[in-house]
């Protein structure tokens, strides 16, 4: 079964890499500060499948993430990592 648009973003892209593509400076922990919620001390962690926010709760992957960073729909996101990643 071929793999779908998305699970081939996922594989392709981590969170982390989407992260740094749009602006984001992570810690040697791969912390940065929420853009969801007003945030000065790191409380993001960016990981390779997924991100969690420890103040507000936003959590996703990398779909999720763009989604939620450019008020975008799931296809709307996979379509921009596509053009910005290719």
């Amino acid at each position: 079964m071929p793999l779908s648009l998305y699970q081939k973003i996922k594989s392709a892209i981590t969170v982390r890499q989407v992260g740094e593509m749009y602006g984001m400076e992570p810690d040697r922990h791969g912390m940065v500060c929420c853009p969801f919620h007003s945030d000065s001390d790191p409380s993001m962690k960016l990981n390779d499948t997924y991100y969690y926010c420890f103040g507000c709760g936003a959590n996703g992957d990398a779909i999720d993430l763009t989604a939620k960073l450019f008020d975008l729909n799931p296809r709307q996101a996979a379509e921009k990592l596509i053009n910005d990643f290719a």
